[in-house]
């Protein structure tokens, strides 16, 4: 067991044995370990063995606090913990209920009573790829629970205040008692190490595969999300609460089927997409541009890290790098813009942009002091200046050549451009 749990409440012991373990709850983490981990020893052990290997008993054979929670008696989980509740809400609208479940089960019991609530009304999409179809879920079962459990596990106790589910039509909200803990935000939850209010819990639900290992469940809702075309999951927090918000992406058609074709196309050209390039991609379909500090922010990475994912995205061919050192931003490469152009919010170069960035590089070489053969621009000049591609630069040079305003001497690299001696 971890060396922090001593000051842990989940693993504080209770003056309880095993006769306060319900049999039916004992055979329902049974179930849990087989189905998770097929060839796992724990789940052929007598029970009450079973029990102390995960923490669950203590070797003195008292009733833990986490165990409590897990396979616990209700009446007596009600008595011993009564922090602990859940309330289920299936929400007509913004401040209608239709139907309301109040919980107090142990906690496997629970998440099945929650599931079962919420599949019936979790839509299926279907993704049409080709000769494939993939099937979509409004809310993907994988998330909702790992947030479920994450809501939890990671809740305070000490609060006697439920854990709510509200079921929208559009949205699911899960909120748990106790702020975040440290300096956990939901700026950089996603690349913040793993920390837990109840490390006993949280190490029993891990070893039994029902949430991630290693922290990596938020990680991995993030990406299911962005790999479907949805929103990434969005956090809130205050001093006594945390709330998570998944979105299904149906409302008014916001389901980025484009992205998620996109996603699965890089799979099957054995391009597997990383959750860095997910999370930079998204960015990159709202914005034109991104420089280190912005990737650093959206990654909750260090500067070191966030630079080796954009140079790792560049060399696979998703962004091209713009500028230099310090004033390098990134921004979709031609081919990734090519694909992703339907889910994409911007035009890569604006008319209105146009106009701007030819009166910028006149104002530039009317700045320029020196003999004249010595005022000039050229393509890799416009492309630092203004930030543009290769081809926008070429494009924004040739009108002005057309224009008049311009004329070129030289070819290829060799290529300059100098104020007409008409202008």
């Amino acid at each position: 067991m971890s060396e922090n749990l001593a000051a842990d409440l989940s693993a504080r012991p209770l003056e309880l044995g095993i006769e306060a373990v319900d049999p039916l709850e004992t055979e329902r983490l049974r179930r849990v370990i087989t189905a998770q981990e097929p060839g796992s020893n724990l789940s052929g052990l007598p029970a009450e063995e079973m029990l102390r290997r995960l923490g669950i008993l203590t070797a003195q054979g008292k009733l833990t606090t986490a165990g409590m929670l897990l396979v616990g008696k209700e009446e007596l989980l009600r008595m011993t913990i009564p922090g602990h509740s859940a309330i289920y809400l299936h929400m007509k609208n913004d401040v209608e209920y239709d139907r309301r479940i109040d919980s107090t089960k142990p906690l496997l019991a629970l998440l099945e009573e929650f599931t079962n609530s919420v599949e019936p009304h979790n839509r299926i999409f279907t993704l049409k790829f080709g000769l494939f179809h993939f099937e979509i879920p409004d809310f993907p079962p994988e998330v909702y629970r790992e947030a479920l459990l994450n809501a939890f596990t990671h809740r305070d106790y000490s609060i006697p205040a439920p854990v709510y589910l509200r079921h929208f039509p559009d949205r699911l909200e899960i909120s748990s008692p106790g702020g975040f803990l440290s300096d956990v935000t939901p700026e950089n939850i996603i690349g913040h190490e793993p920390i837990s209010r109840n490390p006993l819990l949280a190490e029993i639900l891990e070893r039994i595969r029902l949430v991630e290992r290693a922290g990596m469940g938020v990680k991995r809702m993030f990406q299911i999300l962005l790999s479907y075309g949805k929103e990434p999951p969005a956090y809130e927090s205050g001093a006594d609460f945390v709330r998570v918000t998944l979105r299904s992406g149906r409302a008014e058609g916001k389901i980025d089927e484009n992205f998620a074709r996109f996603v699965v196309r890089c799979q099957q050209e054995g391009k597997a997409l990383t959750l860095a390039d997910l999370l930079l991609l998204n960015w990159l379909k709202r914005n034109r541009e991104l420089d280190l500090t912005e990737a650093r922010t959206i990654l909750g990475r260090s500067e070191r890290e966030a630079h080796e994912a954009l140079t790792a995205m560049v060399n696979r061919g998703l962004l091209e790098p713009f500028g230099e050192k310090k004033g390098r931003v990134y921004r979709l490469s031609k081919m990734a813009y090519a694909r992703l152009r339907k889910s994409v919010t911007y035009y890569p170069f604006r008319r209105a942009e146009s106009a701007y960035a030819e009166s910028a590089i006149i104002n530039y070489l009317e700045d320029l002091s020196g003999p004249e053969e010595t005022r000039f621009i050229t393509n890799e000049i416009v492309r630092t200046l203004l930030r543009v591609s290769p081809d926008q630069a070429t494009h924004l040079l040739t009108r002005l050549v057309k224009q008049g305003k311009l004329t070129l001497k030289g070819k290829g690299r060799g290529a300059r451009y100098y104020i007409s001696k008409t202008q």
